[in-house]
């Protein structure tokens, strides 16, 4: 066999350097994999690979075609002899296949077919094998698959906005690498006048007070802010011990805990200096507000400060619409999007509380003998920047106040949560609402009759108050309708059976690869919704094994880690399904910072507007979810 000419291996170059992996190998090693390939042309339905071949004899990069991949043992032909689509994985030009049977040398698990007339590079396994050793890059995607390809889009989207790169950080970025190296530190019995001194010479705002053996290493903290109110407003003497006015006990992070661990603490404590201990629990650095949010002009310690700050309802609306805004950067700047959810759902639930005691205040309610609650996205700290509001208020034992007078509460605070930003909710799931302001035992019968009735309605109402999440007041009303709601499931199978039948109603569109031209053309047809067809099917899916297995977790994410720590679902499964999850979940709010607000358009997103690199991710993300919801089909037939 003569040797491709160099031409011929140049057009193989260009084409693969427009897919990854090979868009991240070196130009010498794709240089020499272009020379290796063979052409091979398939007509329709012709197989490709299958089981019962054994070890793929050869790795198939697609030039031209579709190829379908329908696993062994999914579910029988329909009318014409064809698989369902949910069973079938279609690859599309630049994708490979099969990489993780030749690394494992094992069978691969599905059959492979040509669907129209379809041409492949062939790469023998001997070759295969030597790539995987000469790339990294090559090796490192044959193995991890669509988390590689999470990370390229990562990293695209990250470049895209590269003027601002300076500014940001990677959210995982251990505090090892940001903390300041020699905190300034004193004892208990220093004097404040010492202790100013030397916060003065240093031109720092904070001093660790160290403890004295064995007691921990950091016993507390004083800040340029406690000076004030706790010096010279209290008109304490220069000579008191720093030990006498510092804040302790002092929340400390360890040096592996990541930047995104610290935000999250500072967001949820209202603080703006961190200590940071090492392994063995001694002082190791310190990380403050300044080190950290260098984003945009208002930072998060603003937005806080602003909160707490707040007097009256309109200091809120503009905290509620610095949150979207600050969000909003942290979108364009590739932030992870389980931070962003988590963060945006902290802020607002400060937001609300604030809310909660001005207007407690001025009505005279008692916010101790209720349980304020958070149902749905806010209820799993899933917000993304277009959120409408869902809520209930519990009602205590000991509450003195009349209902009427807490159904004109829950009214008024849903009013200004609208005024904030929050749309009120459609469905009425709001606790201004009657059937949304009970009394404990009403709330159980409520939960207990849709697990008893379990038709559509009930449904409805399940799969948003089941995710619900206490935000101000006696959290024990919470904690005791969650026992009693979660019990109640687990114990009735057939209304397991039942959310599962309703979670897989709403399913990822068929594989949009099958008429692969439509999303390049663009196509009025291409536009997908994001929630509804994305990452609802895993939402409802996690709801479902969660409750069927006891686990407390509301969020999406802590559910299906919950399921693997039990060993439930294997690691490798979990994992796509959570990358999955995650990379839909950043798609939601890349389009909701492009689109705006607008309800209809928030969770839209057109094909045509992606890069190839995020349609090849996409599609791998809804067959993650068809195998999330084949899960359910199978565990409740």
């Amino acid at each position: 066999m003569s040797l491709p000419s160099a031409t011929l291996i140049a057009s193989v170059r260009r084409f693969l350097g427009d897919h990854p992996p090979f868009s991240r190998m070196a130009a010498t090693e794709l240089e020499q994999l272009a020379a290796k390939l063979e052409l091979v042309y398939f007509a329709d339905g012709e197989g490709i690979v299958a089981p019962a071949d054994g070890v793929p004899a050869a790795c198939w990069i697609i030039r031209q075609g579709i190829v379908e991949a329908q696993p062994v043992g999914a579910p029988p032909a329909g009318e014409g002899g064809e698989p369902p689509a949910d069973a079938l994985l279609q690859l599309t030009p630049g994708e490979l296949f099969p990489a993780g049977a030749l690394l494992a040398q094992r069978a691969v698990g599905s059959i492979y077919r040509a669907r129209g007339d379809v041409f492949c590079w062939r790469l023998n396994r001997a070759d295969f094998d030597a790539l995987t050793q000469q790339s990294p890059v090559f090796l490192d995607f044959s193995r991890r698959g669509l988390a590689a390809l999470l990370d390229l889009s990562r990293e695209a989207l990250q470049a895209s906005v590269a003027a601002q790169a300076t500014q940001s950080r990677a959210m995982d970025q251990p505090l090892a690498e940001v903390m300041r190296a020699e905190p300034l530190s004193c004892s208990r019995s220093e004097s404040l006048r010492i202790v100013f001194e030397q916060m003065e010479a240093r031109g720092v705002g904070s001093i660790i007070v160290l403890g004295d053996s064995p007691q921990p290493a950091v016993a507390g903290i004083l800040t340029r802010q406690d000076v004030l109110g706790r010096v010279v407003l209290a008109g304490r003497s220069l000579d008191t011990p720093v030990g006498e006015v510092m804040s302790s006990p002092v929340r400390c992070l360890r040096e592996t805990d990541s930047i995104a661990d610290a935000m999250l603490l500072m967001a949820e404590r209202g603080i703006r200096h961190v200590p940071v201990i090492d392994g063995a629990g001694a002082l190791a650095g310190i990380v403050t507000e300044r080190d950290l949010f260098v984003l945009q002009r208002r930072g998060l310690r603003q937005i806080g400060d602003a909160i707490r700050r707040a007097r009256h309802v309109a200091a809120l609306r503009q905290a509620a619409h610095d949150i979207r805004e600050w969000s909003l950067a942290l979108v364009a700047q590739g932030v992870a999007p389980g931070f962003i959810t988590r963060i945006i759902s902290r802020l607002n639930d400060q937001l609300t509380s604030r809310l909660l005691v001005l207007l407690a205040d001025a009505r005279g309610i008692d916010l101790q003998t209720v349980c304020w609650i958070a149902l749905g996205s806010e209820g799993r700290e899933e917000q993304t920047i277009a959120t409408d509001q869902d809520n209930g208020l519990i009602i205590g034992p000991g509450c003195q106040s009349s209902r009427e007078a807490l159904l004109a509460f829950g009214e008024a605070v849903n009013r200004e949560l609208d005024a904030c930003g929050f749309p009120l909710c459609e469905g009425g799931i709001m606790a201004g609402r009657p059937a949304c302001c009970l009394e404990l035992p009403a709330w159980i019968a409520r939960f207990d009759d849709w697990i008893a009735r379990g038709d559509p309605p009930s449904l409805l109402n399940a799969a948003i108050f089941f995710d619900f999440r206490a935000i101000h007041g006696d959290f024990s009303l919470a904690d005791a309708l969650a026992r009693k709601v979660r019990a109640g499931a687990r114990a009735t199978p057939r209304f397991l059976k039942q959310m599962s039948d309703n979670a897989l109603v709403n399913r990822p569109p068929r594989d949009f690869a099958g008429g692969w031209l439509e999303p390049w053309l663009g196509t009025p047809q291409d536009e997908i919704d994001l929630k509804m067809q994305g990452t609802v099917p895993f939402v409802d899916g996690a709801r479902v094994l969660a409750l069927a297995h006891g686990i407390e977790a509301t969020g999406t994410v802590p559910r299906l880690e919950g399921l693997g720590a039990l060993g439930v679902i294997t690691g490798a499964e979990i994992r796509g399904w959570i990358d999955a999850f995650q990379f839909l979940q950043s798609l939601r709010l890349r389009a909701q910072q492009r689109n705006g607000r607008i309800a209809r358009r928030a969770n839209r997103v057109s094909l045509a507007s992606l890069s190839d690199l995020d349609r090849r991710v996409l599609k791998e993300a809804f067959r993650q979810a068809r195998k999330l919801q084949q899960r359910l089909a199978v565990d409740y037939p």
